[in-house]
């Protein structure tokens, strides 16, 4: 390895030239000869504002050589070495974010288990009072004359009307909230970002809890949508607690997106296991100890906030910006002129985290329909255990592989193996004829959905850490649109194309993950030739 004195972008004074002074002084801080500057949020604008006053100028200043190799990592590339600050230990506490997606998301999942059939319960006796129990029928041999078909199919159509304005009332404030409260957590901190979101919670879960007791008219559980998806609702829990993992890891390496697979594997497990204890809690009490059990939940993990420390403290924001400005920092993160570098990568990103989304919420809409009907002919308890399984796979077994892939390949081919698992399973899905050729695509699948933290990695490792709050709102914020778009999108699609061949809708499916597969193809050929691999000369 060449000397750091054989540098050309570094000019040394020796001891005997200036016999109190160590001088140390970079010609051209935080770039190279020869493929322009490296993402600034790994190397260029956090260190140039942090390092020439909190290290390089205090060390400069002292009486006695500093000895660099105690306070700062160095890394190579090509022409220039870079000096960035050595991490800090991370505090036991920060990790405590994992248990609080845990709860939050069990918390979620319950009460929306137990708000929907209950509302399938309430629309049932409001339509039907003199009918005690509507006899339920599915499979293939429906008789479409029978006056239980007929009452059912009412009631469902009549369910999911209201079903969808509460979505709505949650989802439109939810997709301007997580953009404005995302970007203020870069001037505010990110402490008061898990605060919101759980007294959103706390406040729509009580007016179910008071509705349900009462017997409340539909119209006024809106109220608590509406009230939860001012304050942030599900995205913005997301979108803080994968900003506070970028806060907490190192921009270079792998930890980042260990972090992020973390917080999804959580919250995986928290759906999967509550999901299922719902469904007997409420057969065995009812709707009104569920919703309140999910309150608690989440008075629980609003508890485990206190204990959470600060990972943006006031010496790393910028507080010269206004909240507008971190507002538009999430547009510009992929329009601006200013971003051109990068800007592409950032799109490219998002594309195949929209995709694979798409691809998730869409396939688990049009999944419970297609195996209802032939060949399949599935009964309800067959979709549930249908459903488990491949949660769990998805959560325990794919999430957990992610550490020993990480140390055989890089992220990004981490998250082209997910593009193709995920293709070979919409695949076996669209081809199948028997159930267990259903569940062997399940098991195909189980690594499909790491394409996503592993995109929200990608792009957290391109942006400057005051800038955090604010690409993973515009992430959140694409969530939240594919959230509310997805489900229509794949239902549409199904109707479409049902009358000739009714596996067509995967083929659609597994086209999209080859399309992520492109993208991501593109991202790591590209980025490598903008910025090539920077080497930790202390290795």
């Amino acid at each position: 390895m060449t000397s750091l004195s054989d540098r050309n972008s570094w000019s040394f004074s020796s001891p005997s030239d200036q016999p109190r002074r160590h001088s140390l002084t970079p010609r051209s801080y935080g770039t190279t000869a020869r493929h322009g500057s490296l993402p600034y949020g790994i190397y260029d604008d956090d260190y140039r504002k942090t390092l020439p006053q909190s290290v390089m100028e205090r060390k400069m200043s002292s009486a006695q050589p500093p000895d660099y190799r105690t306070n700062l990592v160095g890394s190579s590339v090509n022409e220039a070495v870079y000096l960035i600050a050595m991490q800090p230990e991370v505090s036991p506490r920060k990790w405590l974010v994992a248990p609080y997606c845990f709860l939050y998301m069990a918390a979620y999942v319950a009460t929306q288990a137990a708000f929907t059939q209950y509302l399938y319960k309430r629309v049932q006796g409001e339509l039907f009072p003199n009918v005690s129990q509507i006899n339920e029928t599915f499979g293939c041999n429906v008789n479409t004359s029978d006056p239980n078909y007929k009452m059912q199919t009412k009631v469902q159509q009549e369910a999911a009307s209201w079903s969808m304005y509460y979505k709505l009332a949650n989802g439109i404030p939810a997709l301007f909230a997580c953009i404005i409260l995302g970007s203020s957590s870069d001037k505010f901190g990110r402490r008061f970002l898990f605060v919101l979101p759980c007294v959103g919670a706390i406040i729509r879960t009580g007016v179910c809890v008071v509705g349900i007791y009462f017997k409340f008219d539909l119209l006024y559980f809106i109220i608590g949508f509406f009230i939860e998806g001012l304050l942030g609702f599900v995205p913005t829990m997301l979108l803080v607690c994968f900003a506070y993992i970028a806060d907490i890891t190192p921009p270079r390496g792998k930890k980042r997106a260990l972090g992020i697979t973390l917080v999804e594997l959580f919250n995986g497990i928290g759906a999967t296991v509550f999901s299922f204890v719902t469904g007997y809690f409420i057969q065995d009490t009812g709707f009104f100890y569920p919703m309140l059990t999910s309150g608690v939940l989440v008075v629980i993990a609003l508890f485990l906030v206190f204990f959470i420390p600060e990972s943006f403290p006031p010496d790393k924001r910028n507080s010269e910006d206004s909240v507008f400005d971190k507002m538009s920092t999430s547009f510009s993160l992929f329009f601006s002129s200013a971003n051109a570098g990068r800007r592409w990568m950032y799109n490219i990103l998002m594309l195949v985290f929209a995709i694979t989304m798409f691809d998730i919420f869409g396939s688990d809409s049009v999944e419970p329909l297609y195996q209802l009907g032939v060949p399949f002919c599935w009964s309800p308890e067959k979709l549930g255990y249908y459903s488990a399984a491949k949660n769990l796979l998805q959560n325990a077994v794919g999430m957990g592989l992610i550490k020993c892939m990480q140390a055989v390949m890089t992220d990004e081919s981490i998250a082209m193996i997910g593009c193709v698992t995920f293709a070979a399973n919409f695949v076996a899905e669209g081809l199948a004829k028997t159930d267990l050729v259903m569940y062997i695509g399940a098991i195909i699948g189980a690594p499909g959905p790491l394409t996503v933290p592993i995109c929200r990695s990608l792009m957290s490792k391109l942006t400057s850490t005051e800038q955090q709050g604010a690409v993973f709102s515009a992430i959140a914020a694409m969530e939240n649109v594919i959230y509310m778009g997805g489900t229509v999108a794949g239902n549409e699609i199904y109707s479409a194309t049902i009358s000739y061949y009714r596996g067509f809708v995967f083929f659609i499916f597994a086209g999209c993950s080859i399309i992520c597969l492109t993208c991501l193809g593109i991202y790591r050929f590209g980025s490598r030739r903008t910025f090539p691999t920077p080497l930790d000369i202390r290795r």
